[in-house]
């Protein structure tokens, strides 16, 4: 016995293959391009208390959330119109 092979682990089951591209979510079907979502870009930001103050008080005063707040202050530093509900 001490010569047998010790026993393979069950693999797990594999994830079934997605039915069309609108059902990928997100995931990368290989062999295709990959096509940017939207034109978006993703900003991570460090806030300076001031900054974050201002961002909060956006967030208190017309519900939005923190990173929705920080998009319209964003906008209006770059001298463009705000967007609802701040319009």
């Amino acid at each position: 016995m001490a010569d047998q092979a010790p026993k393979a682990k069950p693999r797990r089951p594999s994830l079934p293959a997605p039915a069309g591209p609108a059902a990928t979510y997100g995931r990368r079907i290989y062999g295709q391009p990959q096509e940017p979502a939207l034109r978006t870009v993703v900003v991570m930001v460090t806030l300076r208390p001031d900054s974050a103050a201002a961002v909060l008080k956006l967030v208190k005063k017309h519900h939005l959330s923190r990173s929705g707040a920080a998009h319209h202050l964003i906008r209006l530093g770059a001298g463009l119109p705000p967007l609802p509900p701040l319009d």
